[in-house]
């Protein structure tokens, strides 16, 4: 028995037909007309157009070198300037700050030292698997220090097997990386670097007991805050090093050691970093706000109204400087430190060193997401253009997380990006003017989420 396919109305037909024809543009958003700064360091690209499909760059081009597929959605950025989204290479990420980070055009942040391993574990999930909005996350976990810790949720070390068994914990959660602190020593840290390294996990190092050099040459990926340059750089490092037994106290003498270095020693260590390929993640902006404490205007300044009341972190001052016992002669001190600081940034760029733009937000007076423009702006003052202190808050970043997808507006990365109303390329501020943000193809609005936070 032959069977025949029951025949369909033709006007039933026509419907089926016209909807399996969806146009090609269908997904597609076009970003048309912009200046395009596209995270690679290159000079900035007028009349720009950006396809972006199912959350990735699908082409870049100029206007009319390229089609827009019909039925695209598009979206006028004439007047306006895309840069790639941002990268927080250095963050303490609490979760009232996710939604922060997105409104300064933050898509992606590098967490190192949590209060608790399964807790910064429990925030990147939910970010990454897009259950709360914000940034992607990467995170260290808790930090590893050396005994008694300086903090108490990082895991003390004192012996090789320690230090192994501490980097085996984080790569069991899931973390990404490992960040150790001022209180590690020189001896445990080969070890250290040759487990994660067995497992493919950089080292980020905040330095206290060990000189930068020496770290760079164990392998470390990073240096934090610039810590450990001072030791290198000293003519006698022994009272630094020993400092550091008590945080408080060798966080004071570095900070202050700055403006003691000489300018020739400060030349050679920044290329000796270099040639080791290890990154620098500065952080200007926390050298900046230590040594303004004693300035109750910051406390108010534009940005700090996207900080909750509550945020302890960021808001009190006054109790960093009870604790630390800083007083003005300390603040003056490392008030001077801060040339110091910007040549080192300017002699390891010039040096062909990585430099990456972290915020240590938050932090007192760090505010998430806005301090790493404030970040940026430092960068220009300590010698970069403002071309290359954008591509250290992305591309730079997104390669010391090793992130290929992310940190520039090429075919096939993934399309985090900011528009902004005005050109950064003359006027670093300009990143601060921001229209909209895109994660993951995604168009948030900064405006509309800070109406959800006045609620």
């Amino acid at each position: 028995m032959t069977f025949r396919p029951a025949r369909l109305p033709l006007g039933l037909l026509t419907l089926v037909a016209l909807a399996s024809c969806k146009p090609p543009g269908d997904g597609v958003i076009a970003l048309e007309g912009g200046t395009l700064i596209d995270g690679s360091g290159r000079a900035p690209v007028q009349d720009a157009v950006i396809l972006v499909r199912n959350g990735h760059i699908q082409a870049v081009a100029r206007v009319n070198e390229i089609p827009v597929p019909r039925g695209a959605r598009t979206v006028s950025l004439i007047g306006k300037t895309v840069m790639p989204g941002l990268v927080d290479a250095h963050a303490h990420v609490e979760r009232w700050a996710a939604e922060r980070y997105l409104a300064w055009g933050v898509t992606t942040v590098r967490d190192l030292g949590a209060s608790s391993t399964d807790s910064s574990i429990a925030l990147k999930n939910d970010l990454n698997l897009g259950s709360v909005l914000g940034p992607r996350m990467f995170t260290s976990g808790a930090m590893i220090d050396g005994a008694p810790p300086t903090y108490p949720a990082a895991t003390a070390v004192r012996t090789r097997a320690d230090v192994r068994k501490a980097v085996d914990q984080r790569a069991v959660a899931g973390a990404d990386l490992v960040k150790i602190y001022t209180k590690v020593t020189a001896d445990l840290l080969p070890p250290l670097v040759d487990e994660a390294s067995t497992l493919r996990f950089p080292v980020a190092a905040h330095l206290g007991k060990i000189d930068a050099l020496t770290a760079a040459r164990a392998g470390v990926a990073s240096l934090e805050h610039m810590a450990g340059v001072v030791q290198a750089a000293s003519r006698n490092p022994g009272p630094y090093l020993r400092a550091h037994d008590q945080f408080l106290r060798g966080w004071t003498l570095e900070e202050a050691g700055w403006a003691l270095l000489d300018s020739v020693a400060l030349e050679r260590v920044a290329r000796g970093l270099s040639a080791t390929h290890v990154a620098i993640v500065p952080t200007l902006v926390l050298h900046e706000m230590l040594s303004r404490l004693d300035n109750p205007t910051l406390l108010s300044r534009p940005g700090m109204e996207d900080v909750p009341s509550a945020a302890t972190s960021v808001r009190d001052v006054a109790g960093l400087l009870r604790r630390s016992g800083w007083r003005e002669g300390d603040l003056q001190a490392f008030r001077r430190s801060r040339a110091r600081q910007n040549q080192f940034v300017r002699e390891f760029k010039r040096a062909g060193g990585l430099v990456a733009a972290g915020s240590d937000a938050a932090n007192q007076l760090l505010v998430p997401g806005l301090s790493l423009h404030e970040e940026m702006s430092l960068l220009v003052g300590a010698g970069l253009t403002p071309v290359e202190a954008i591509t250290a808050a992305t591309r730079k970043g997104a390669e010391l997380l090793r992130a290929d997808s992310l940190g520039e507006l090429i075919p096939g990365k993934v399309a985090d990006l900011v528009v902004l109303d005005a050109n950064p390329g003359t006027d670093i501020a300009a990143t601060r003017r921001i229209a909209f943000v895109m994660i993951r193809g995604r168009i948030v609005h900064p405006d509309s989420l800070r109406r959800t936070w006045a609620r």
